[in-house]
């Protein structure tokens, strides 16, 4: 069998501590490690906000290091894997 490599994306559910809170108008939401803050009328609606903003933060900074570590040329390390960016 000959070893070729299939490139496909993975996504990585990784749990993160935040806050939730409720006021006269709706709910807050806060991650205080990311410094992320969102609102909105109901829980379910905070809970996918706060989702979609670590989510995108989370990204973002990848991008930024993947970006960075291209322009080096250097292997980049991930926990005990390494891949070259």
């Amino acid at each position: 069998m000959s070893g070729q490599a299939i490139a496909l994306k993975v996504i990585a559910s990784v749990p993160i501590d935040c806050r939730f809170w409720m006021e006269d108008d709706g709910w807050n939401g806060q991650c205080e490690r990311f410094l992320i803050h969102v609102r909105a009328p109901h829980f379910e609606e905070i809970k996918r906000r706060m989702e979609s903003a670590l989510e995108a933060h989370i990204s973002s900074v990848l991008d930024q290091v993947e970006k960075t570590n291209t322009r080096r040329n250097e292997p980049v390390q991930v926990g005990d894997e390494e891949r070259i960016a």
